[in-house]
């Protein structure tokens, strides 16, 4: 085998080697692509604490990347319930179970006595979103939670995944309620009323303020460009140009311009004498491309828009299950979900590993949005995905569905074939 780069990549995981092959064969890695046990710091184990803390296991405030006491006691717990092996070790079989769906339900209807028989009585069990939950209802909570600075995502959808959990996190954090990711009927509750209060605030305006003589103070006549709330291309562009500058922090970028665009504006305008106010001016995009051509960066393209459109598709399917053949929203294999998201695109993809290997152009450095290659059961192409920067990769596992992996693990490094352009 060639010598392998190290390449930083989100990969999608893939056993679907081409169209004639009459089974699947199970050979990449599972979640993190490594055995998780007490000791170990990884950011796979703050997914793993996300997985126990949604079917109840997990009980800490909140995740982190350190497999401690908590950790072990609560994948011990899951391990008894669930009848497996009681080491408070994450493998394989563990993995497994952990990304079995659960549904849960409320509470169920109770026979009214002779004073309530006149009272009509519901016997729908109460509605309770949760990691996988689908349908109308994930949209409209999703759409609710970004209007309260939460949901952070580019756009809304019907699903409810990883980046839905950390939303509800979030908010019932904000709130002091328990911290599932679960949206239970108090969380819906409490989410509707704050909604409700966001749409028609009754608290009068504070009286205006003069500001300190050596504060800046944005100019009368200066045009408001981009704010919170905002949506489109230009966030997408804005948020880019505040990544290569060093503002703009979180992995993944969209066309929503929320919480975390707001204080990455806020920091540019500090770092470079700007009255702060997290909205952004003509004065503030003037100042970005007077520091851009100090550091003699050049401005997003069309393609690169693409690309981020294409991250961007990916990180909303995060969470969907892995479906040997899969090409829907119901399941995916590696090959499936790369040419579902670069479809979404208008970028059409030949349906195998092998054939996109084929139909792409070889790179010596793999860039974001460039398809990386591996060598897993059979001679050749049989698994890919998609390179996202920072060692990372997008894909669907046969054990995890979708998700993301790093391709510094010596399990990837040791199967990688090549990275490849898709020409548009």
């Amino acid at each position: 085998m060639e010598n392998k780069k190290l390449v930083k990549r989100f990969v999608m995981t893939s056993t679907f080697a081409g169209a004639f092959l009459a089974a699947p064969v199970i050979g990449e890695a599972a979640l993190g692509d490594q055995t998780l046990k007490q000791g170990i710091t990884h950011q796979d184990v703050q997914e793993l604490q996300s997985l126990l803390k949604n079917k109840g296991f997990f009980n800490y405030h909140e995740t982190t990347t350190y497999f401690g006491p908590v950790t072990r006691k609560a994948v011990m717990d899951f391990q008894r319930e669930n009848g497996l092996v009681v080491d408070g070790i994450v493998g394989k079989n563990t993995y497994s179970k952990l990304l079995e769906k659960s549904y849960q339900e409320g509470p169920s209807p109770t026979k009214p006595s002779v004073s309530e028989s006149k009272q009509p009585v519901s016997t729908q069990p109460e509605k309770v979103l949760k990691l996988n939950s689908t349908g109308k209802e994930v949209k409209l909570l999703q759409e609710d939670l970004k209007l309260l600075g939460f949901f952070t995502f580019y756009k809304t959808t019907e699903f409810y995944g990883t980046i839905t959990t950390e939303a509800v996190r979030k908010f019932q954090i904000s709130q002091k309620l328990k911290v599932t990711g679960v949206a239970d009927a108090t969380t819906i509750d409490r989410i509707k009323k704050q909604t409700e209060i966001k749409k028609n605030p009754t608290t009068p305006a504070p009286p205006q303020t003069t500001p300190s003589p050596s504060a800046p103070v944005p100019s009368p006549t200066d045009t408001i460009q981009l704010k919170f709330g905002s949506k489109g291309p230009e966030v997408i562009q804005l948020q880019t140009r505040l990544k290569n500058l060093g503002y703009f922090k979180y992995s993944m970028i969209t066309d929503y311009f929320g919480t975390i665009t707001e204080e990455s504006v806020e920091k540019f305008q500090r770092a470079n004498g700007l009255a702060v106010t997290g909205v952004v001016t003509t004065t503030v995009l003037n100042k970005m491309t007077e520091v851009e051509k100090k550091q003699g960066q050049q401005p997003v393209s069309t393609r690169n828009q693409i690309t981020i459109s294409v991250i961007a598709n990916a990180s909303e399917l995060m969470g969907i299950p892995y479906q040997w053949g899969g090409t829907t929203t119901k399941g995916f294999d590696c090959s499936g979900f790369i040419q579902y998201v670069f479809a979404k695109e208008g970028i059409s993809l030949p349906r195998t590993t092998a054939q996109m290997w084929n139909s792409t152009t070889p790179v010596s450095q793999p860039e974001v949005g460039d398809l990386v290659f591996f060598e897993t059961y059979t001679k050749g192409p049989s698994h890919l995905g998609i390179y996202i920067g920072n060692n990372q990769f997008v894909h669907s596992g046969s054990s995890t569905g979708v998700t993301v992996s790093n391709l510094n693990l010596a399990y990837w490094q040791n199967i990688y074939l090549g990275a490849k352009r898709v020409n548009y």
